[in-house]
């Protein structure tokens, strides 16, 4: 008997056991087919061993010490097998980055939270049962929230136990590792603001107040968050829940800015803190900045001149607002078709509350699609059909108010830019399930902030080096094949030494490649 490989029409390879009989060759079994090199190596073993004990007999090739092998398996336990691919995977990451240099008051307790949020994430209690049962790793509950009482301090607070501040030197890696990213300084940043609710009582900082997420009756906390050209991250603050995002945004651009010693950068921001007094602040401390405007809360005289613009898709214009600023208008046709059908839907509803007349004077302001309610005579309420056409006209346009002289297409390609602030807090909501927060002391809900901040930030490094390769393994399918690394650790019986095997499962080819990947960017 011989092992043969043969070449299949596929473009695979089959791996065969061929015999001769009668004075032919006839295949006695197949083995599978693949196009990787360690699949077809270990089906030409299996093979062998195969042939080998049915034409010569099993117990010819017995191995030696056969049954202290089975003895030394047969007692393995829970604490011998444990799972590694997450420290291999995100670990390597997190040291790579710089993070492993952070002064922590227990570096390894800070990598294991920061390594468990990103693929298993959940309260801190149900965190370490987790590391316990599937990665040996053993901490006390006390000592956790300890860890975490010093993590993150802040000058009032009487639980200062260090003289430097952790969140300061995770925000010196990050935007270290922004710079390296970018290749070189940081010229536009992204600013926005999100909130975090908890499920708990309030107190001075996690105070109700209008949520992104739809938890009004909840105690929160607003973030804000700010990032650099795709998404890598440069710095965050956390404020209590009733604070007005607009008041959010200077502080922490001059502070980061001064801090980290970058030039002033173009700051972009959304429609929603677009006001007078961020506009003034900026320009003042010598900002250029792209801010999203609402057009139809402009006055009508205004709102005619941009419906006078008469612009087809993707063309722009510029409106010269002041000496120094202009609104950089442009149409889209797939915008309009938008604004039209949220338009038809407002409309009907409005029509069908004032057919049941459920209409009344307090509905009379300009939120939403009310603003197309007048009132005519004492007491008479109706919807406005003019307004309506007159909204019409405006469908399809979108303004960016600006004092950069940055040219109109460039003006709305940076804007554009924007939604990686959404997908970084999509990704911290979904994939790292920041909130909802069950802590209560604020050090902690700091603490738990900046682990989510560092995981974010070795998520978007571990995007990036897939996307590098050309790799076809996305951020879940890592997050999944990292769950499949175990290793097994075990005493040689014959030279007595410790030995340890990563055990690898069916997806073998992705999870070598993801660990080579890893391995040369470490």
């Amino acid at each position: 008997m011989f092992v043969r490989r043969k070449q299949n029409k596929s473009g695979t390879t089959s791996i065969q056991v061929i015999a001769k009989v009668d004075g032919k060759y006839r295949l006695q079994k197949s083995f599978g087919s693949s196009r990787d090199e360690s699949i077809l190596a270990s089906l030409e073993r299996q093979a062998r061993q195969w042939a080998d004990e049915h034409e010569f007999g099993e117990e010819l090739f017995a191995p030696e010490g056969a049954e202290e092998y089975d003895a030394i398996f047969a007692g393995i336990g829970q604490d011998q097998l444990r799972l590694v691919g997450p420290d291999l995977i995100y670990g390597r990451l997190f040291d790579k980055i710089g993070f492993g240099s952070v002064r922590t008051s227990d570096n390894e307790i800070f990598k294991s939270l920061v390594v468990t949020r990103l693929y298993r994430p959940g309260s801190k209690l149900k965190t370490l049962r987790y590391m316990a049962y599937f990665m040996n790793k053993y901490y006390d509950e006390d000592k956790i929230y300890r860890f975490l009482d010093e993590l993150c301090w802040r000058p009032e607070s009487k639980r200062r136990k260090a003289s430097y501040d952790v969140k300061h030197e995770v925000e010196q890696v990050t935007y270290n590792q922004t710079r390296k990213v970018l290749g070189g300084s940081v010229a536009v940043v992204f600013y926005d603001t999100t909130t975090m609710y908890f499920e708990s009582r309030e107190d001075d900082v996690r105070i109700p107040g209008w949520s992104k997420d739809g938890k009004n009756a909840n105690p929160q906390v607003v973030l804000g968050l700010l990032v650099g050209p795709g998404g890598n991250p440069i710095g965050y603050e956390i404020h209590p829940g009733n604070t007005y995002e607009g008041h959010t945004m200077i502080p922490i651009i001059e502070k980061l800015q001064q801090r980290f010693g970058f030039p002033k950068p173009i700051v972009v921001a959304d429609a929603g803190l677009l006001s007078k007094e961020n506009i003034r602040d900026l320009e003042d401390g010598g900002y250029e900045y792209i801010l999203g405007a609402r057009i139809r809360s402009q006055s009508e005289q205004f709102k005619e001149r941009v419906a006078s613009l008469n612009l087809s898709n993707g063309q722009s214009a510029s409106i010269r607002l002041t000496e120094s600023r202009r609104m950089v208008v442009t149409m889209s046709d797939a915008r309009a078709r938008k604004n039209a059908a949220d338009r038809d839907r407002g409309l009907k509803r409005l029509e069908k509350r004032f057919r049941t007349d459920k209409l009344t004077k307090d509905k009379l302001n300009n939120r939403g699609y009310n603003r197309f309610l007048v009132m005519t005579g004492d007491a008479s309420i109706r919807i406005d059909y003019d307004k309506v056409a007159r909204d019409e006209r405006l469908d399809g346009y979108k303004g960016y108010t600006t004092n950069s002289s940055l040219p109109d297409d460039r003006i709305i390609e940076e804007y554009g830019y924007l939604f990686m602030i959404e997908r970084a807090f999509r990704f911290c909501k979904t994939d790292l399930d920041i909130r909802p927060m069950y802590h209560r002391l604020f050090n902690r809900i700091e603490a738990h902030v900046c682990i989510c901040f560092v995981a974010y930030t070795i998520m978007l490094e571990l995007e990036r080096i897939l996307k590098s390769a050309g790799s076809k393994i996305s951020l879940d399918r890592a997050r999944f094949l990292a769950e499949k690394i175990y290793q097994i650790d075990y005493v040689n019986p014959y030279d007595k030494k410790s030995k340890s095997v990563l055990l690898h499962t069916k997806e073998q080819p992705e999870v070598t490649e993801l660990l080579d990947l890893i391995s040369a960017n470490c």
